[in-house]
């Protein structure tokens, strides 16, 4: 019999934290510049970006609580499918196990949403009332 490839979460095995690689890094990351290349800190960030989203931009801890709310809104379209990823083991000649996510299922399509709105909850809950939120580059 061959290992199962796809494996489907059910809504209550979604995950309740996200991992931050920050936790993990050996020197940790460069801090945002300014225009001329200067660090800034994180009231710099403010005018943008709510403070709740700077604190977790510069934590260092290795998991953040996901809030009820929003994994409330994620169990419309999460979980997606999970695939084994064994030709790419394989290839790499691995002992690891590894796996990837298809978002191709998610309602829009893409990774984008479980960023999005993470960002317009994050902006409601600090008082924004108008926002554009950021999911970075599009396809």
């Amino acid at each position: 019999m061959s290992e199962q490839i796809k494996i489907m979460l059910n809504e209550d095995e979604l995950p309740k934290q996200w991992y931050n690689l920050a936790a993990d890094f050996q020197h940790p990351m460069l801090p945002p510049v300014d225009i001329e290349g200067n660090p800034i800190g994180p009231e710099a960030l403010a005018p943008v970006f709510p403070m709740n989203l700077i604190e977790q931009e510069v934590s260092t801890e290795r998991w953040i609580d996901i809030p009820n709310d929003i994994l409330g809104y994620y169990k419309i379209w999460r979980p997606t499918p999970l695939y084994r990823a064994r030709r790419l083991e394989q290839a790499l000649g691995t002992p690891a196990k590894m796996y990837y996510k298809n978002e191709g299922v998610s309602p829009a399509g893409s990774h984008k949403p479980n960023t999005a709105v993470a960002q317009a909850w994050y902006n409601k809950e600090f008082g924004i009332k108008k926002l554009t939120t950021e999911t970075g580059a599009g396809q």
